[in-house]
């Protein structure tokens, strides 16, 4: 059920809009409109760069899949492995 709510584009956008609301009200009650203005505008980067963060990610896992011909599983499967060889060959060290 919360697979099938996180899916979907629409309901992570209305998620995202209720929490900027509860955040907001929040934040109006006790700062004033200065103080309050400055923290949107912190937030308000904040989204931007996690955004533009996460599409870079996505266009850089994209490619990596583009140049081996590898399905997104067969991708995790392969970053899984070389974390888990990783972890053993600090744990030898």
């Amino acid at each position: 059920m919360i697979t099938k709510f996180i899916s979907s584009r629409l309901n992570l956008t209305i998620l995202q809009c209720l929490c900027y609301f509860i955040i907001g009200y929040i934040m109006g009650e006790y700062l004033s409109w200065t103080e309050f203005g400055v923290m949107f505008v912190v937030i308000l980067i904040i989204q931007f760069v996690t955004r533009t963060k996460a599409v870079a990610d996505g266009m850089m896992y994209r490619q990596i899949m583009i140049d081996n011909q590898m399905d997104a599983n067969d991708l995790i499967q392969k970053i899984k492995e070389e974390t888990d060889k990783a972890r053993r060959n600090n744990d030898i060290n």
